[in-house]
């Protein structure tokens, strides 16, 4: 095995960590990297607490995973799950540790206490869920962490203004898109009859409280009565699936609606509607938008997190207030009455894409934050190491 101090080769070796592998934003933004610096001549491998549906083109790639706790670690510290990646520094030859969400940044923080490890964190969420205590073990990682990624300008400012991570040490990298590859969703004869008579709306997101696919459904109650052939998609799954199917019950949008779980062709399905609706009530940078816009799909969406980062009002697609049914529906029966405005901001939405999001692009901004995390000074670390945080 290599060592893991002085200056590595390049490329160096990467432990990548993230807390689960099941499917999610910033779990495929992980998976997305790893394939990407794999094929550059990177030795990547994955940390995750539980593995999911998002190893499998890992492990089909020959990049190892390893699932290192029984169960979920998600918004705390997990002293097994630290324990495991130290386990895995010990004895893997690293150069540099990568990770992402709160858990992973906390264990990895830990984990390379006095290894001269470089640990770089990318921020994927403004973490308004956050306690005292979580904000004070976030302030602590950062401050073991060499380099700090930021996916979106509101994360951005919130580490150096509520974290107090030096702005030299935070870079701003949007999350990019990579092309979608060819396929027919096998879901096109399951459709109703009927079905696409009229435009067809969806969702694609996790069923949980902070996407806010209860707002989809009151608003897709207004288009209907405008737009009565419009039918509405929902794809994804999570805790809010049963109360959601209720909820259109009572709203009389149930033959309108389909709720189609997850999806593991859920961007083919993408291709099948009219708009695609993001209205969450928090966001990090989500992929969902960049992936319908370089489908050319319009897109009407909450103007929270960085989503306005990338896309503009009334350019590549419609922005609205958060949490506000009657705005959502206002702005999809614009783009419903106006089928040639939708196709030009689906279009401009494609251009932009191509041009400010390309995933080649953002691997080549996040190697440059390795080497500056690798370049930098090894005492860094050791000279403002803090206590470490309680686990309980």
């Amino acid at each position: 095995m290599r060592p893991t101090t002085g200056t590595p080769s390049w490329p160096p070796r990467l432990l990548l960590a993230v807390d689960s592998l099941e499917v999610g934003g910033a779990e495929r933004h992980v998976v997305d990297l790893a394939l990407a610096l794999h094929r550059r001549g990177y030795g990547v491998e994955v940390a995750c607490s539980v593995a999911g549906g998002l190893s499998e083109p890992l492990e089909a790639a020959g990049v190892p995973v390893w699932p290192l706790t029984g169960r979920l670690v998600k918004r705390r510290v997990s002293p097994a799950y630290a324990r495991g990646i130290r386990r895995l520094l010990r004895g893997g030859g690293f150069d540099l540790v990568h990770a992402h969400i709160f858990a992973s940044a906390a264990a990895a923080a830990i984990a390379t206490l006095g290894k001269g490890l470089p640990l770089v964190i990318t921020e994927h969420t403004e973490a308004s869920w956050q306690t005292w205590r979580t904000r004070w073990i976030s302030r602590w990682a950062h401050r073991r962490a060499r380099r700090t990624i930021a996916v979106s300008t509101p994360i951005e400012r919130r580490l150096i203004e509520r974290d107090g991570v030096p702005s030299d040490l935070v870079t701003l990298i949007p999350n990019a898109v990579i092309p979608a590859p060819d396929e027919t969703p096998d879901s096109a004869g399951t459709l109703p009859d009927g079905w696409l008579e009229g435009p067809l709306v969806g969702v694609v997101a996790r069923l949980q409280p902070e996407k806010g696919v209860a707002n989809f459904l009151q608003a897709a109650t207004r288009v209907s009565r405008i737009f009565p052939k419009a039918s509405f998609l929902v794809i994804g799954d999570g805790p809010l699936r049963e109360e959601l199917l209720s909820l259109a019950e009572r709203l009389g949008i149930s033959k309108r609606v389909r709720f189609l779980g997850y999806r593991t062709d859920s961007r083919a399905l993408m291709g099948l509607m009219d708009v695609l609706v993001v209205p969450s009530l928090t966001e990090g940078s989500p992929l969902i938008v960049l992936e319908a816009m370089a489908a050319g799909i319009p897109v009407v969406a909450s103007a929270v997190g960085g989503i306005p980062d990338q896309l503009r009002n009334g350019q590549e697609g419609i922005l609205v207030p958060p949490d506000d049914p009657d705005a959502l529906g206002e702005a999809l029966g614009a783009l419903l009455r106006d089928p040639a405005y939708a196709r030009r901001l689906g279009e401009t939405g494609r251009l932009r894409t191509e041009n400010e999001f390309s995933h080649e692009t953002l691997v080549r901004r996040i190697e440059v934050v390795y080497r500056a995390a690798l370049d930098g000074d090894t005492a860094l670390g050791a000279a403002r190491e803090p206590e470490i945080p309680s686990p309980r």
